[in-house]
């Protein structure tokens, strides 16, 4: 991620936008993709596993699956904003002890974090422009299961991010989402050992996907 993109995410992952989203979270719970993947690991046993969180928001994830009985999670943010929210959230659970905070994009990062039973990104290769290099940085640091959240690939879906972006370049933000080539993710991620063991999706917008290696 160019520097240029970096700050872009700061400008549209703000303490404002960090704050919204903690507020539906404890009103409604996870958003319906990310409720479907903690719900899928729910199924699983992962007691005494550790979590890789990247992008990982106001830590909907670790929130819900920490009491699943996971021993320890590590979570990476370009957002300053949302790393200090999910920071006080954990807090007030008094999950501080089990979460680890690393500001900055994970491709500049990646090699000071170490390997993770499970590792999850959720709408987070849809914000970053080099999804080879993210799934290259990332696929390594998961012992166990690897998850995404991403968007499909739909007539709706692209007109969507259109506006988006049209909106961002308007307000002079260089942040983009983008829409990535289902069959590279694919690839890449089959190429690391892993097999999808299950598959979701929201209407006409997100698609879950949860592999296991070996």
């Amino acid at each position: 991620m160019p520097c240029q993109h970096c700050c872009g995410a700061n400008q549209q992952f703000d303490t404002k936008s960090a704050k919204k989203d903690l507020k539906h979270y404890l009103k409604r719970g996870p958003r319906k993709p990310t409720k479907r993947l903690t719900e899928a690991f729910k199924k699983l046993n992962t007691y005494n596993l550790s979590l890789l969180d990247i992008g990982g928001g106001v830590g909907p994830i670790p929130l819900e699956l920490i009491p699943q009985g996971l021993s320890k999670v590590t979570d990476v943010d370009a957002s300053e904003a949302y790393i200090e929210v999910a920071k006080a959230e954990a807090q007030n659970r008094g999950y501080q002890d089990k979460i680890n905070y690393h500001l900055g994009d994970f491709i500049e990062v990646h090699t000071a974090i170490e390997a993770h039973d499970i590792v999850t990104l959720d709408k987070v290769i849809c914000c970053y422009p080099y999804v080879e290099d993210l799934l290259k940085a990332s696929l390594p640091k998961a012992k166990t299961y690897y998850a995404l959240v991403y968007p499909q690939d739909n007539f709706l879906v692209r007109l969507v991010v259109w506006g988006l972006n049209l909106t961002l370049k308007i307000r002079g933000n260089p942040f983009r989402t983008f829409i990535h080539d289902q069959k590279v993710i694919d690839r890449l991620i089959a190429n690391a050992g892993f097999t999808e063991i299950y598959s979701g999706t929201t209407f006409l917008s997100w698609q879950i996907h949860l592999y296991k290696k070996g």
